[in-house]
């Protein structure tokens, strides 16, 4: 009994420090879960961050703000068509078109090589565009709800009616900026630390941009428009879904000539906008989320492209081996039997074929077997043989009969003559 008393004590104290362990454990895990979800949040943007980097693009008209978000998330891809322009400074617009067709960019970046001036400034101050594009692919939504609160705050300035190569409409509470002619862009060129009146984050003070050339720019006329560029290939693509915050886009290679914004955005062809991975070229992610975000579905999207080319092969593979099963039955002249592994075959019937014929008399019967017919058209050849069968079957009889009552009468004859 003592020894049972101790062993119970020993199994209880046992229980008792595993279960203390796993709550430790379990508080061990919340503490680094939670500090996992600061550092996270820590990593994005404010909005002050958000609204200082935005500030010199915010009043851009919304079809060139779209490439020029989804280009920034493809940095070495900008800094390639920049260098390239300059290399091309001889070409015009014309063959610089026919020759960026044939390049492996993105169809954002094949957008803005006709803006020298945008291309320039983003290849020029490449830490404000990997920050750009970070903040675009960590929170889509944050980033638009921050252009529309800059274009709200320059309205309220007074500056947005005196933009006036472009129409500014208002839709549920959003504001949309379009060129006022159809397939000619006006880039404009504003002062930050004017156009927005009181600039509510002191300490996160808007990105300024030196202009290249003498540009006056004042409180009356806070803009300065440069030269027209007349857009000649796949440019009208892409636009923003204000009342769902992201950006749509089509297939950029059927847009030869102009369309709508509304176009776009109701067409049946739109879609949501999802970040290409291959265009980055290697360029490392802010976060450990969006590298998994987004490295984490081109590695599903590899392994359904594996496992569909599996089954391709697979497919082809049985039907090549009933292909030859087929082509070896013809040569061999043989009726193709009922086979599971073919496929879109007919089912081919075969006809059984079992007769008996009694003959009268001593109960002596016949018996035969025909084989099997595997087609219609052999149906006479079969009452042929039934009927040469039949006949031969009746003289073999009737000479068993006759061979017969000759042994019989043979039999008889013998016992009279030993009887006498």
């Amino acid at each position: 009994m003592k020894h049972f008393i101790l062993l119970f004590s020993f199994v209880c104290s046992i229980l008792g420090s595993f279960s203390v362990f796993s709550k430790t454990g379990n508080q061990q895990e919340k503490r680094e879960y939670s500090q996992h979800e600061y550092q996270q949040e820590k990593q994005q943007f404010s909005e002050a961050e958000l609204a200082q980097m935005l500030a010199p693009i915010a009043l851009y008209p919304d079809s060139l703000l779209t490439h020029i978000l989804i280009s920034s998330t493809y940095p070495i891809e900008i800094v390639e068509a920049h260098r390239w322009l300059k290399k091309n400074e001889k070409l015009n617009a014309e063959q610089i078109a026919k020759l960026v067709e044939h390049f492996e960019w993105d169809a954002s970046v094949k957008a803005l090589v006709p803006f020298e001036s945008i291309l320039s400034r983003l290849s020029d101050d490449l830490s404000w565009m990997q920050q750009l594009g970070d903040a675009f692919l960590q929170d889509e939504t944050r980033v638009l709800a921050a252009i529309q609160a800059l274009r709200e705050q320059a309205k309220l300035a007074g500056n947005l009616d005196k933009m006036e190569n472009t129409n500014v409409s208002y839709e549920e509470n959003n504001i949309i900026i379009e060129p006022v002619k159809k397939e000619v862009v006006y880039v404009p060129y504003y002062d930050t630390r004017m156009v927005y009146g009181n600039w509510h984050w002191s300490s996160y003070p808007p990105v300024y941009w030196t202009p290249y050339s003498r540009v006056h720019v004042s409180h009356y006329s806070p803009f300065y428009w440069h030269s027209g560029i007349h857009i000649s290939f796949n440019y009208f693509f892409s636009t923003f879904q204000w009342h769902k915050r992201h950006v749509v886009v089509v297939n950029p290679y059927k847009t030869l000539h102009y369309r709508s914004r509304r176009v776009i955005a109701s067409g049946g062809y739109a879609k949501r906008w999802s970040h290409q991975p291959v265009h980055r070229r290697g360029v490392a992610y802010r976060t450990k989320h969006t590298s998994k975000k987004y490295y984490g579905n081109q590695a599903k999207f590899y392994k359904n492209k594996k496992s569909s080319h599996l089954a391709q092969r697979h497919f082809k593979q049985r039907l090549s081996s009933n292909n030859h099963f087929i082509n070896k039955r013809k040569a061999n002249k043989e009726p193709v039997r009922h086979n599971k592994n073919l496929l879109n075959v007919p089912k081919q019937h075969s006809a059984h074929v079992n007769y008996t014929k009694s003959i009268q008399g001593k109960g002596l019967s016949h018996k035969a077997n025909a084989k099997k017919v595997t087609s219609k058209k052999n149906q006479k050849l079969t009452k042929n043989h039934y009927n040469s069968t039949k006949g031969k079957s009746i003289k073999h009889s009737t000479r068993k009969q006759h061979q017969y009552t000759a042994s019989v009468k043979r039999h008889n004859t013998s016992r009279k003559k030993a009887r006498n």
